[in-house]
């Protein structure tokens, strides 16, 4: 795509979260007048619902520098938070020295200040009903609810016009769950035998296992038991 030539007309953004605080995901759709889109999205670990909303706007609002916009150009999301932030709350902010009306941090400080440095005086937001049939605001939401919940689009981004810049690897995913499962193992305090242990760290078993030999494995002391199990504990230790 031919940023010089190209001129968007129209863009949306949302997000997403399993859970609040959750695993998180944001989408945006940037369409251009010659009738290419342009698809990104997102994914983060622990995050909030707001924040992810806030996240899909930064990410659309850095592409569209790269772009030429049409008069009046419309950035559009279901997001009320976003659009009164954007557009009201946050004069208000700056003129408190980033505070709430009552006095308080505004909460997402970080987010709505890169908002703020990334603003364009050709960008307005506008508010699309959430679930309405608005074919652009349903295709951000399956963008952002996918990448809150895993789901690797490597794949599908080959195939169409996707910037995959911001996705996170499968791997990762797969790492970030492992590592999870352990810790809550190691909380537990359960006892593992040699194969379990290794289909748990996904290792092969060494001659330390084998031995019954304590290691450690990335942030756990893995210890043998009297009992010939294995139990795995937190490493104190700084690294």
């Amino acid at each position: 795509m031919n940023s010089s030539q190209n001129i968007a007309i129209e863009a949306a953004t949302d997000g997403a979260c399993s859970g609040n605080p959750g695993k998180g995901g944001w989408g945006g759709l940037i369409i251009f007048e010659d009738g290419s889109e342009l698809e990104i999205g997102g994914f983060e670990l622990n995050t909030t619902n707001n924040r992810m909303e806030l996240m899909a706007a930064i990410k659309t609002l850095e592409k569209l520098k790269q772009f030429k916009l049409k008069n009046n150009f419309k950035l559009r999301t279901d997001s009320k938070y976003l659009i009164d932030g954007y557009s009201n709350w946050i004069n208000n902010w700056k003129k408190n020295g980033w505070k709430t009306s009552t006095g308080k941090p505004v909460q997402n400080l970080d987010l709505w200040q890169k908002i703020d440095g990334l603003r364009i005086k050709e960008v307005s937001m506008e508010f699309v009903k959430g679930h309405s049939g608005d074919k652009y605001n349903e295709r951000v939401d399956v963008i952002a609810t996918n990448y809150s919940k895993g789901i690797n689009r490597a794949e599908k981004n080959k195939k169409e016009n996707i910037d995959s810049s911001d996705v996170a690897p499968k791997e990762i995913i797969n790492l970030y769950s492992r590592l999870e499962l352990v810790s809550k193992f190691a909380q537990k305090g359960f006892l593992l035998t040699n194969s379990e242990l290794c289909d748990l760290l996904s290792i092969e078993e060494s001659n330390l296992i084998k031995g019954l030999k304590q290691f450690n494995w990335r942030n756990w002391i893995i210890k043998p038991t009297s009992k010939k199990l294995w139990l795995i504990e937190e490493n104190n230790q700084k690294l």
